[in-house]
């Protein structure tokens, strides 16, 4: 199953799909506010909302993909075609990403392969969805893209155990994690972090999906592959990332709280190369799509 984020001029709505075959979830909510008290405080709910008062998504989502799949929902819930997509998830509390986490990008990065994970953070307001425009922002020099599987945590997570982590994950979708390359070095050289250059808006483009666990058998074997203007730049399966998922979760929530919502970037493959105004940038990631986005002046 996936979800979707869907524009609609009075509100995104959420889409809920298998296959080609997609409901309108919202509409379904708030035709049985009863049995949702929550949706009284979120009369029109985002992803987040959704997150945060179903800690249980996977096994809910099925049970309402099912009643509108019968006859009298499929007639009220169908929905032929989502529309515009928004990023899966608008404005998470935080966005918590790895460094290095691909032995060949940190070799050609200059840097030596991390012993533990490599913690950074990108601002939640530089999310933008698939379709949107990424801003080469004035006087950046250098702008490359990153693809990387992105977790979406789906329950709160506070010390969680490495065997338990899976647990804790409502799905999976691409991220592009656009970098000021120059920013960043000029940054490093100072010894200052890398927040800044990894923040801008548009920076952080998410999508097009949020695609639940049943339908990723294995996170930990996906291949992906990066492309400017129909040019393959990186080409790797997540199955070289040196700290997996589970041991992720169990160390960032060691630190700090992860809420319903936050995402973990899992880090780039080798291939880092800059981009240009006009470039079509498009990041695809087996079983979860194709995320584009076009890089326009800033």
């Amino acid at each position: 199953m996936q979800l979707c984020n869907a524009y609609h001029e009075s509100g995104p709505r959420i889409g809920l799909g298998q296959g080609d075959q997609w409901f309108n979830l919202s509409a379904y909510l708030a035709r049985h506010v009863d049995d949702f008290p929550w949706m009284y405080a979120h009369p029109r709910p985002t992803m987040l909302d959704l997150l945060e008062n179903h800690p249980n998504l996977l096994a809910d989502a099925s049970g309402w993909l099912e009643e509108m799949r019968s006859k009298t929902g499929s007639r009220a819930f169908a929905w032929p075609a989502p529309g515009r997509l928004l990023a899966p998830i608008g404005r998470p509390t935080k966005i918590v990403a790895l460094g290095r986490n691909y032995a060949a990008h940190a070799q050609e990065s200059g840097n030596e392969v991390p012993q533990e994970p490599v913690l950074f953070a990108k601002a939640p307001s530089a999310v933008c969805g698939p379709g949107d425009d990424i801003l080469y922002p004035a006087g950046v020099k250098r702008l490359d893209p990153e693809i990387e599987l992105a977790v979406v945590i789906g329950r709160r997570a506070r010390r969680v155990e490495e065997a338990e982590a899976m647990t804790f994950v409502a799905g999976y979708t691409i991220l592009n994690d656009i970098t000021a390359r120059d920013v960043q070095r000029s940054h490093q050289e100072k010894k200052w972090p890398w927040f800044r250059s990894k923040s801008y808006d548009t920076f952080c483009p998410m999508g097009p999906t949020l695609v639940l666990p049943d339908e990723v058998t294995d996170p930990h074997n996906l291949n992906l592959t990066l492309s400017v203007n129909g040019e393959i730049r990186q080409r790797s399966n997540t199955g070289m990332m040196i700290f997996k998922i589970p041991l992720l979760i169990a160390t960032i929530s060691s630190y700090m709280t992860l809420e319903p919502g936050d995402v973990i970037a899992t880090g780039t493959p080798e291939g880092i190369a800059p981009l240009n105004v006009g470039n079509l940038v498009e990041c695809f990631i087996e079983g979860l799509g194709t995320l584009q986005n076009r890089v326009v002046s800033g």
